[in-house]
């Protein structure tokens, strides 16, 4: 017993005087074990849910339905969006192309030369939008001082309208920050149906051809942002297919670096894609045409429409880096509504319509191809499968 205990002993003083040697213990002190830092842990990631809708053509029927609803002598639109309104309610940024011009300087009108009551612009803002593009076709309907007045009302609300510009770049592209990620937005427009305004001092719209200035403003917003949504109004009418002028354009947004296309104006749906390039290796997310949110068209194909879903997501690392991802990408289709001639006109998702709904439509009346089974036809032929979210 006392031996072992001396070999302990003897031990202890020999590990003591080998820390010694070592340079670990010093005079009279204990030995110390260094504790390692703590790896950094990473921030959560930050979303941001988006969804865009399409052409808001707000036909006469419509408006004029509205007025016949309004009890106080205005417009009640809340009948036309009832069934789709709550869909939206999920989502933290809601793009929408207000196809016709939202003002209070002229009386509604119809096609050719749209114009609409502010009390459509305010259901929008109830609905949940805010961001809303005003370049398209019909931009120039009522002049300057249909532009000016349509401006008026949307700078006074708490949203990003885009499309109208200054020759401003700090003014004229327009930003928005969600949950830490900053978003910049563009829209152009192929034309105007001919009109122009000799106005210099209103505002204008741009073409998505005028690369010299696109990649301008851009490259701007990419210095500034953290993704860049880029609205085209672009294509030819009532075709799902897309047209080369499309495909040139969606080519060289995508080397200029945009990270999303929202396509409108064809007034029926088109492909949804993604794009990369050998230059750069930019990848582009592309919705070609979103089709029509609400309309009082004749065209079965022109009944069908989309939402088009995605998330923006932040990812760090843990020296406080960040990478921007887009995510679950996906077209949601809705379809519009009406009764014998153009009665009723209300928009639902196409998962809530019904072929009860669909045997009775009005458009029947003028396009006998429209039926339940035909819209869900061009749904699977338009639109990838990976891009549907009922697949």
């Amino acid at each position: 017993m006392k031996k072992s205990l001396s070999r302990k002993i003897l031990a202890a003083v020999l590990s003591v005087f080998m820390l010694i040697a070592a340079g670990c213990v010093k005079g009279g002190d204990l030995p110390v074990v260094a504790t390692p830092s703590p790896s950094p842990t990473p921030a959560p990631p930050d979303t941001v849910r988006f969804v865009a809708a399409g052409d808001n053509l707000i036909h006469g029927s419509i408006y004029l339905q509205a007025a016949r609803r309004s009890t106080d002598g205005g417009y009640d639109f809340d009948y036309a969006y009832e069934n789709i309104e709550d869909y939206f309610k999920d989502f933290d940024v809601k793009f929408i192309n207000q196809e016709t011009l939202v003002n209070s300087a002229f009386a509604p009108s119809t096609y050719p030369q749209f114009s609409s009551p502010t009390r459509l612009g305010d259901k929008v803002l109830e609905m949940g939008f805010n961001v809303i593009g005003t370049s398209n076709n019909h931009s120039y309907d009522k002049g300057a001082r249909g532009v000016r007045s349509s401006l008026e009302y949307w700078n006074s609300k708490d949203v990003v309208n885009v499309g109208f510009y200054t020759g401003d770049d700090s003014q004229d592209i327009k930003y928005m920050t969600v949950n830490n990620i900053k978003m910049a937005f563009l829209a152009y427009t192929y034309g105007t149906n001919g009109l122009s305004i000799y106005d210099e001092t209103c505002p204008y719209v741009i073409r998505p051809d005028d690369f010299e200035t696109v990649e301008r403003q851009v490259k701007i917003a990419k210095e500034n942002a953290d993704i860049v949504i880029v609205s085209c109004h672009w294509g030819y009418e009532d075709t799902n297919q897309v047209n080369d002028y499309q495909r040139m354009v969606a080519e060289k947004l995508n080397i200029m670096g945009v990270d999303v296309i929202i396509g409108t104006h064809p007034h029926v749906i088109q492909t949804v894609e993604w794009q990369t390039n050998e230059e750069n290796d930019n990848k582009t997310l592309i919705c070609y045409s979103l089709g029509n949110f609400i309309s009082a068209q004749s065209k079965g194909n022109n009944m069908l429409g989309g939402l088009f879903q995605f998330n923006i997501v932040k990812t760090y690392d843990e020296n406080g880096g960040y990478e921007i991802s887009i995510e679950e990408p996906y077209f949601v289709s809705t379809i519009t509504h009406f009764d014998y001639e153009f009665s009723n006109i209300r928009n639902y998702l196409l998962s809530d319509y019904t072929p009860e709904l669909a045997a009775k439509h009005g458009v029947k009346g003028y396009d006998s191809r429209f039926s339940y089974d035909y819209i869900h036809n061009i749904v699977s032929d338009v639109i990838p499968r990976e891009f549907l979210m009922n697949k």
